[in-house]
């Protein structure tokens, strides 16, 4: 989850309630609710009903995964075997006649479960006004970093509405994308609304459009991933592989001048000699033959 919560109401109000549990939660589009465990309030606050990940959601207003319990009972019910929250202990506590409450939180927050969630969160920070602000001196996000030299933008680079972390060497073009330490981007190359992970190389004249790259990855010139409009699919994983976006693999390479469709998979460790051809239609797969 992406979020910043002060806890401090959240455990005033549990106090305030002399709760046994209060169970964080906010609202979520329908369409996504089934996703989550979630939750009916009465007027009072306190949880009239939870039902975890149903398919068929009549609510919107889902569990944060964010609980205040009252500790006794809480080793109480661990010690009898109730270790999941959202399929035993919550339910258990709900139709038992617990007294458990929902805290109601208005903010930014993100499930990235998914790889779908996990590039539309990314995006979100990249705006003009992103909805979470990574740079507020009194509340500092922290993360594990590298020593490397400052990012190096080349005269003829252009950067919009992006994250650059230090040790790139950008000499093209980023718009609206991530770029992890280290990244380098060629001359002439474009690299729009993607995630690039740490020491990827972008050969010159390549594009990525839509894309999320694992580390280490090489990306040969004028090579094209997430190329043209067909969304078809991905055949594999089409539950799960349909909104355009196409992966690429941890250390994998692509090779120069390759077309990689839209909802593409691009396995770990692929090499030039696992592509039957340099065309990978929409919705493909190249696995690593060894």
């Amino acid at each position: 989850h992406v979020y910043k919560m002060d806890y401090r109401p959240f455990i005033a109000l549990h106090r305030a309630r002399d709760a046994d549990l209060t169970v964080a939660v906010r609202r979520v589009p329908l369409a996504d609710a089934n996703r989550f465990g979630i939750l009916e309030l009465g007027d009072d606050g306190r949880v009239t009903r939870f039902i975890e990940k149903p398919p068929n959601p009549t609510s919107n207003l889902v569990s944060m995964g964010v609980y205040a319990f009252r500790w006794p009972l809480l080793r109480e019910l661990l010690s009898a075997g109730k270790v999941d929250f959202g399929r035993d202990v919550l339910p258990f506590m709900v139709e038992s006649g617990h007294s458990v409450h929902g805290y109601e939180y208005t903010g930014y927050w993100q499930d990235i479960g998914t790889v779908d969630a996990y590039w539309q969160a990314s995006m979100d920070l990249v705006a003009d006004q992103p909805p979470m602000d990574l740079y507020e001196t009194g509340w500092l996000i922290y993360t594990k970093s590298e020593e490397r030299a400052p990012a190096h933008i080349g005269s003829d680079a252009r950067v919009t509405r992006s994250l650059v972390s230090h040790g790139c060497i950008i000499e093209g073009a980023v718009e609206r994308s991530i770029l992890s330490p280290g990244v380098r981007i060629g001359a002439g190359a474009v690299v729009r609304e993607s995630i690039v992970m740490f020491d990827t190389e972008v050969g010159p004249g390549a594009v990525l459009d839509r894309a999320i790259v694992d580390k280490e990855c090489v990306i040969g010139a004028d090579a094209r991933i997430g190329d043209g409009r067909v969304l078809r699919p991905n055949r594999s994983e089409p539950e799960r592989r349909f909104s355009g976006l196409t992966r690429v693999g941890k250390q994998a390479h692509v090779p120069a001048r390759a077309r990689i469709g839209r909802n593409c998979r691009i396995d770990p460790y692929v090499t030039e000699s696992d592509y039957p051809r340099r065309r990978v239609a929409a919705g493909d797969t190249v696995a690593h033959a060894g």
